[in-house]
């Protein structure tokens, strides 16, 4: 089992700065791996390893534990593996539609599971909104997404609804967090840092990964800062709610055929709430 381990998560917009005063950060906070969307550059340094447009990239503290070993890469992700455990970066242009962000999650699914039986973070800015990780509002991109999660079998580490993107025409909340479930319950932490200056229009996101785990099995994403919604009616539920309801509850939630009919009901309800709040359509 792989010892403490502190991430940190940003995006840089290809800004020199913005790069020198992430490295600096890293430094000053002894995080031990970054996942940078949108580097500036990426060196050619044992302690780097990017995908092949420079659009994403992983980068270790020298000195800190293992090397980093690359065991793929394309346009917009790199995975690398630092001990026990393989980081996978991402990252997705806002220009791209999605029929491009389908072809890319389905290159992504294969890749995690190839990983195994290591255990995997994959973290990035996808360009996807979704109530599921804090957005006020849903998008295709971000429905597309919350599938190609739970069909991975990837938990979200996202907790709260603090804008990582902050812009003068809005916030949103793009960059995210997964992991698959053994790994997930051994982060504590997670966190948007709103008070730190970054030279870029993302914030950066931190958590810590402990030796053992911090929550039982049966911990959810919920549970650890998710405001519990009121239920309502089944019976109001259109087919596309109900859909995206049951594959964001499915990350938190255990199999439905474990509870009685009126508990799975109040389960899905609860999973569901959320979107219905938020006035999905």
């Amino acid at each position: 089992m792989s010892g403490h381990l502190s991430v940190l998560q940003a995006n840089v917009n290809h800004c020199a700065g913005a790069q020198d005063l992430l490295l600096q950060s890293m430094a000053e906070w002894s995080i031990d791996v970054v996942i940078v969307a949108e580097p500036y550059a990426v060196p050619p340094s044992p302690h780097w390893a990017g995908d092949t447009e420079d659009l994403v990239a992983i980068v270790v503290r020298p000195g800190a534990g293992s090397p980093l070993v690359v065991k793929a890469r394309g346009r917009g992700y790199v995975a690398a593996v630092r001990g026990e455990v393989a980081f996978v970066g991402v990252y997705f242009s806002p220009n791209r539609d999605l029929a491009a962000l389908e072809r890319f999650l389905d290159v992504l699914g294969p890749l995690v599971g190839q990983l195994a039986p290591l255990q995997v973070f994959v973290a990035g800015d996808l360009n996807a909104k979704s109530t599921a990780w804090g957005n006020p509002a849903t998008n295709p991109k971000g429905r597309e997404v919350e599938e190609w999660a739970l069909a991975a079998g990837l938990s979200l580490l996202n907790v709260g609804a603090v804008q990582t993107c902050v812009r003068w025409s809005g916030g949103s909340v793009v960059d995210v967090t997964f992991a698959t479930p053994a790994i997930a319950r051994r982060v504590e932490g997670w966190r948007v840092e709103t008070g730190v200056e970054t030279l870029s229009d993302h914030r950066y996101i931190r958590f810590e990964v402990s030796p053992a785990p911090v929550r039982p099995a049966s911990s959810s994403t919920s549970s650890r800062g998710r405001s519990q919604f009121p239920r309502w009616a089944l019976s109001k539920l259109d087919r596309e709610l109900a859909e995206e309801a049951a594959i964001v509850g499915g990350w938190s939630l255990p199999p439905l055929s474990e509870f009685g009919l009126d508990e799975a009901a109040s389960r899905l309800s609860d999973a569901a709430g959320r979107d219905f709040l938020h006035g999905r359509k």
